[in-house]
């Protein structure tokens, strides 16, 4: 890897590991000298690892050179703010152990989620430092405009501060709560890279590996290691699986129905049946286990026609019974036009209609141009895919879509 390359891997692998270990030690109030620290020392990274060797440890390098950085400049201040500053730095006597650092990052998912601030904060502050996601990523994948973004982020950081957030973990009674927060914001992430809202590509894998890594990071706290954890690790695992089958060498969409199962990765689907075996070990339900039980299923039918779509249907059903929403009826149509026809889904497809919920969603016309073409109503099916095609942002599902009006 290239140093170039792998300053950047570490802005991404790495930020959040910094920022959350340095604000450990010097507090909340310290969160933004924090960030520059990190952010100053990954520029001293570019500006001298090509010209010498590599260290052995670069998490360690970055750390001691962002925590000299934050030192330094808390001894300029010191007069003013009265901040307490460690006289030499080896009196820090600091454990760059990765169990550690791992607890400094668990702590700050959860100062993240603290109460105190909103759902909105929540999710920037959560995206941006232990995400490590540019403004603009956050804006993408929030579908805000970016100066909203920055200036919330801002707001949000001020928040922090004035709450005087620690990072500790919560109380035994708000683990839970705050947890399913954390978990929620994961999911974000990992959704906004395995099929990102606007733009040219359709996936970005590197916000799905942020999305596992820092889940992973929680499943090795034990605290934290729940069931709820587990159904969220198997879940992506299973999506992360069909990666290299969603597109072709140009980047175009290939659907599930035909897509080379031989080139979906065998390791990550075992290892998402282990995080389900480990989720279903207690017999409950979540909101994630589910959905890991339907991606399951999918992952492994030997082809689309040897799906158990009874099995798929029924585990919907499930769904539906525990969190019932619009979005899970229309995740439910292709099920039950596969097992109970196309009549039937049209049905139910029509009466989500009168509830004007999908009234700007582009997915809700292309299922729902499928089910007139499949019923011989093509001019009708035709206009339901145009309505698509208007709402689609992402450039690549627009492709598609444009392609299979033609075949109408």
């Amino acid at each position: 890897m290239q140093t170039s390359q792998l300053v950047d891997h570490f802005f991404r692998t790495e930020y959040g590991k910094a920022v959350s270990h340095l604000t450990s030690k010097f507090g909340a109030s310290n969160l933004e000298l924090a960030e520059d620290s990190v952010q100053e020392a990954l520029i001293k990274a570019m500006q001298t690892w090509p010209y010498a060797q590599i260290p052995d440890n670069p998490t360690g390098w970055i750390l001691r050179v962002a925590r000299n950085k934050m030192i330094d400049q808390l001894r300029r201040d010191q007069k003013t703010t009265q901040q307490e500053v460690p006289e030499t730095t080896e009196e820090m006597n600091e454990d760059l152990s990765l169990e550690s650092i791992n607890d400094d990052m668990v702590r700050m998912m959860f100062a993240c989620c603290h109460p105190s601030l909103s759902q909105e904060y929540q999710i920037i502050l959560t995206l941006k430092i232990l995400g490590g996601l540019s403004v603009r990523e956050i804006s993408s994948s929030l579908l805000k405009k970016e100066e909203t973004v920055a200036k919330a982020y801002t707001r949000a950081k001020k928040k922090f501060k004035q709450e005087e957030i620690k990072l500790l973990l919560p109380p035994a009674n708000e683990i839970e709560k705050r947890l399913e927060m954390v978990l929620k914001i994961i999911y974000l992430l990992f959704n906004e890279g395995y099929k990102s809202a606007e733009g040219e590509m359709l996936i970005r894998k590197e916000l799905c590996e942020d999305a596992i890594r820092l889940n992973r990071v929680l499943l090795e706290s034990e605290i934290c290691n729940t069931p709820t954890a587990n159904s969220l690790m198997a879940l992506m695992h299973f999506h992360a699986a069909r990666f290299s089958a969603r597109t072709d060498e140009n980047g175009d969409i290939i659907t599930l129905e035909n897509q080379d199962r031989s080139k979906w990765d065998q390791n990550l689907i075992n290892q998402g049946l282990f995080y389900l075996e480990q989720a279903s070990d207690d017999g409950g339900i979540n909101e994630y286990i589910i959905q890991a039980a339907i991606s399951a299923v999918h992952c492994q039918a030997p082809s689309f026609e040897e799906t158990n779509w009874m099995e798929i249907l029924r585990l919907y059903d499930l769904q539906l019974q525990i969190t019932p929403s619009p979005i899970v009826r229309l995740n439910r149509i292709v099920p039950l036009e596969k097992v109970h026809g196309p009549h039937v889904a049209y049905t139910e497809i029509e009466e989500l209609e009168e509830t004007s919920f999908f009234d700007e969603y582009y997915l809700f016309y292309a299922i729902k141009s499928d089910l007139l073409n499949t019923l011989g109503e093509s001019s009708e099916a035709r206009v339901s895919l145009k309505r698509a095609i208007d709402l689609t942002k992402n450039e690549r599902e627009k492709a598609y879509l444009k392609d299979k009006l033609k075949s109408i």
